[in-house]
């Protein structure tokens, strides 16, 4: 009997050696297992710390924040709608006031965008892009790639660079607008010398490449978005609110369409009971005026321009077999001065040109609104870009909310025919609800 419990230990042995190292094995599994989850747990939080520190970094989080009446802070702020930071190939939605470093771009989707680059103040509009060359306060640069800007320059100089022209800001005030093939300023207040010309204050400054034209301030050449920024100015200008006030009106005015005039009378039939009073002879020795010519018409100019650059950055919508017809600048007709009478509309001035220049158009007219509508030019149509896509005019920076034959034209306008792709034309320009 006593031998008994040791045959049974002896022979259970490997059984009951497992049970007494199956605990230590799982304490080990345990201590493992939790080492794991520690360092993964730490490596999630090392991850999202740096995460947080590039975003922070690219946002500015962590930037110190400028003394208080510093003329040397670079700030962006949306104003209305929407605007994106580009920065370091990263872009972001800007949010609240957010501190600008060189290489950074601002591009404003809607709305518009203010901007503080040293000691100048600019509005950014709609479709507008601003680069910074340089932020250091010595030397503050900027670049208006293209679009539109208010700017109001003080005392300490900032140099804006625009299209392939660059000028110094000093007390001055200034609308720039950066088109493609064309760029210009108007000087409300003060002076801007870009190094080759000086343009005083109510003078335009026009680049058409490297053709540079001057002429005298025209109210009716600024967009609605550069009136309404002098209007909100406390700036002195050479133009008077008033005058400011009555261009702005007059663009919210919609004229009645033209309708073609009616032959009221009834019988067209020559009265066969009427004859001639055969007791008068007509007067044989009146004779007409050889010399005697129709007075000619007073003849006006415009500018007008077409272009397809939205197509550029829609490439991928446009139909197939159409992109042999978009230029490589996307400018189908540069800006171009024509000469028109009294009472012609941008219709007859689109029409000319083309005609003239060899452009195909195609257009209908519209009973409904007794206006002419283009349904292409140069082989490019309604919808051949998206289901938004189609031409708009606008006329000193305006886009009518009518037909173009019912725009009657005045000396000095200037037309722009665009292609938009998307947003309905507030990729050209337009307000986000045209109205």
């Amino acid at each position: 009997m006593g031998d008994a419990p040791r045959s049974i230990r002896k022979y259970y042995a490997p059984v009951l050696g497992a049970f007494s190292i199956a605990p230590e094995r799982r304490k080990m599994k345990l201590k493992k297992k939790t080492l794991y989850n520690i360092l993964m747990i730490a490596a999630i939080a090392v991850i999202a710390a740096l995460a947080v520190f590039f975003a922070g970094r690219h946002l500015g989080w962590f930037d110190k924040p400028a003394p208080e009446g510093e003329a040397t802070a670079i700030t962006a702020t949306v104003q209305k709608g929407l605007s994106n930071l580009t920065r370091g190939g990263i872009a972001s939605e800007i949010t609240g006031e957010t501190r600008l470093r060189k290489g950074d771009t601002v591009s404003v989707t809607s709305g518009y965008v203010s901007a503080k680059v040293g000691g100048c103040s600019l509005t950014l509009s709609q479709g507008a892009k601003l680069e910074i060359l340089s932020a250091k306060p010595e030397d503050m640069q900027m670049r208006l790639v293209t679009g539109e800007a208010f700017c109001q320059a003080g005392d300490a100089a900032v140099t804006l660079h625009y299209g392939a022209h660059s000028a110094k800001l000093r007390s001055a005030v200034l609308v720039c607008t950066v088109r493609t093939g064309s760029e210009t300023l108007y000087v409300l207040g003060g002076s801007v010398s870009d190094g080759f010309s000086t343009f005083d204050a109510g003078k335009t400054g026009s680049y058409v490449g490297t053709e540079l034209s001057v002429q005298n301030l025209d109210l009716k050449a600024l967009s609605s978005f550069a009136l309404e920024c002098i209007l909100g100015s406390p700036e002195d200008m050479v133009c008077k609110s008033d005058e400011v006030k009555s261009v702005l009106e007059s663009r919210n005015v919609t004229p009645e369409p033209t309708q073609p005039e009616e032959d009221n009378s009834t019988d067209t039939t020559p009265d066969s009971s009427a004859k001639p009073n055969e007791t008068t002879k007509p007067d044989e020795t009146a004779k007409p005026d050889e010399t005697t010519k129709p007075a000619e018409k007073p003849t006006y100019a415009c500018t007008i321009e077409i272009r397809c650059d939205t197509i550029l950055n829609n490439m991928q919508d446009l139909k197939p077999g159409l992109d042999v017809y978009v230029p490589d600048s996307g400018t189908i007709l540069p800006a171009t001065t024509v000469t028109f009478t009294e009472g012609e509309t941008v219709f007859d001035v689109l029409k000319r040109i083309c005609d003239a220049r060899g452009i195909q158009i195609e257009y209908s007219y519209t009973p409904m609104y007794g206006s002419y509508y283009i349904e292409g030019i140069n082989h490019l149509y309604e919808f051949d870009c998206g289901q938004q896509s189609g031409w708009m005019y606008k006329v000193n920076g305006w886009f009518p909310n009518y037909g173009c034959s019912s725009y009657k034209l005045e000396a000095g306008d200037t037309i722009v025919w665009a292609y938009t792709c998307k947003g309905l034309g507030t990729d050209v320009g337009a307000p986000d609800f045209m109205g």
